[in-house]
């Protein structure tokens, strides 16, 4: 069996996410989509120091690239958005994974919960 140095299984793992040294050509719209596939997610974040996460990430990985882009995979179905580990954006392609948690989500256990804290809903709506 072969085994990998510590120094290669780093570089791979740096490659994997996007963030290896290689030059990048010109961040397009499809290369958006192609680093959240690559990544399979990518989380949304609320800090907002100089921008708000998820357009970090994406320039970080990218380069200059158009931050609407984003919106625009959004609105066209190409991305949805879902609790993964977090609030994040996913590929669409992930979707048949993440729908059996939403259904016993929606169609159980938070009706459930809703039923139990009727006074609690009323209040938040």
């Amino acid at each position: 069996m072969k085994t990998l140095s510590l120094d290669a299984v780093r570089g791979l793992m740096i490659a994997a996410q996007g963030l290896h040294d290689h030059p990048q050509p010109r961040a397009t719209k499809k290369a958006v989509r192609s680093i959240i596939r690559q990544m399979h997610l990518l989380q949304i974040d609320t800090i907002n120091i100089i921008a708000r996460s998820p357009y970090l990430v994406l320039w970080s990985r990218l380069g200059d690239y158009n931050p609407r882009w984003l919106d625009y995979l959004l609105a066209e179905g190409a991305l949805f958005e879902y609790w993964s580990h977090a609030a994040c954006f996913l590929p669409i392609e992930e979707y048949p994974l993440y729908r059996h948690l939403y259904e016993s989500w929606v169609g159980g256990r938070a009706h459930k919960w809703l039923g139990e804290n009727a006074a609690v809903a009323k209040r938040v709506l």
